[in-house]
C-alpha cells in the first residue's frame, strides 16, 4: 500500500460510524495511523515512523503526508460542530481515489480501519491518551499530558 492511502482510508466517510462524537482531528489522525501501523496489517508497519512527543506517538512523516494530501486536493480540514479543532475530510477527488483503492483492500483490513476510526472518534481526548499510553507506555515518555 502507498503510504498516503492509509490516512485517506482513515479519513474516508466509508469507514466512519454514523454516531461519531469526536472529530478526526490532528491528534486522532496521529493516534489512528499509529494504531493501524502498530496493530494492523504487517505490511503497514513501516509506512510511518513514530516517536514519543508532546501528546504521545507522533509522526512528522505523517504530518508531511497530510499537508501534501491537502495541497493535492485529496484531503481538507473542516470545522466540527462545537469543537475548536478542525477535522480531516476527504474531498471528492479523495473519495474517488479511495474507490480505486478499495478493490485491493482485504475485508480484514477494511474492518480494522473501521474499528480504529470508531475507536479514536468515540473517545474524549484524555481517555484516548490514557488508553494509548497504557498500551504503548514507551510513547508516553515525553508527554505533556498529566492523567
Amino acid at each position: 500500500m502507498e503510504r498516503e492511502y492509509l490516512p485517506l482510508l482513515l479519513a474516508s466517510g466509508l469507514f466512519a460510524a454514523p454516531n461519531e462524537t469526536e472529530p478526526l482531528d490532528d491528534l486522532r489522525m496521529q493516534k489512528g495511523i499509529f494504531l493501524l501501523t502498530m496493530a494492523g496489517n504487517p505490511d503497514w508497519r513501516d509506512l510511518f515512523s513514530f516517536s514519543p512527543y508532546d501528546w504521545g506517538p507522533y509522526s512528522s512523516d505523517l504530518a508531511r503526508v497530510l499537508a501534501e494530501l491537502i495541497k493535492a486536493g485529496l484531503l481538507t480540514k473542516e470545522p466540527f460542530p462545537n469543537r475548536r479543532y478542525m477535522q480531516y475530510k476527504l474531498t471528492h477527488a479523495g473519495e474517488h481515489l479511495i474507490y480505486s483503492i478499495l478493490p485491493n483492500l482485504s475485508d480484514t483490513d477494511g474492518i480494522f480501519i473501521r474499528q480504529v476510526r470508531n475507536y479514536v472518534n468515540s473517545r474524549p481526548f484524555a481517555r484516548l491518551l490514557r488508553e494509548v499510553y497504557s498500551a504503548y507506555p514507551e510513547y508516553a515518555v515525553n508527554s505533556r499530558f498529566a492523567s
